[in-house]
């Protein structure tokens, strides 16, 4: 990457990074119809249609939740549970499998209440 620095960092959901990555197919289209997206942006375009659960907005508005009401949650692991859905104390225990908390079962029970607010009904 010559010529090229890193500005920031910040972790995303899979529906925020759909949203960049269709604004980004959209902005290349004008650029070059023909091309629009290097493979790599398009087969990651296509993962996060496939997996993306909620909207982008629905995702933040979760994120920001999450962040608030425990304090030992950081943007990565909001991140992870926005995009997973955990449904139960298992799948929280997965997720926080290798961090140094582990949530208590009413930490993740809580949670899991709040997730269910969000999730979509398939």
């Amino acid at each position: 990457m010559i010529g090229r620095k890193k500005l920031g960092e910040r972790y995303l959901t899979i529906a925020e990074t759909r949203e960049l990555l269709e604004r980004r197919k959209e902005e290349g289209m004008e650029e070059n119809p023909e091309e629009p997206m290097f493979y790599e942006a398009r087969v990651s375009l296509e993962h996060a249609e496939k997996f993306a659960k909620l909207s982008p907005e629905k995702a933040k508005e979760l994120k920001e939740k999450l962040m608030e009401l425990f304090d030992w949650i950081d943007d990565r692991i909001a991140s992870k549970i926005v995009d997973i859905l955990p449904e139960d104390y298992l799948d929280i225990r997965v997720i926080f499998a290798k961090e140094d908390y582990m949530p208590s079962p009413e930490e993740a029970e809580e949670i899991v209440k709040l997730v269910d607010e969000y999730r979509p009904l398939d």
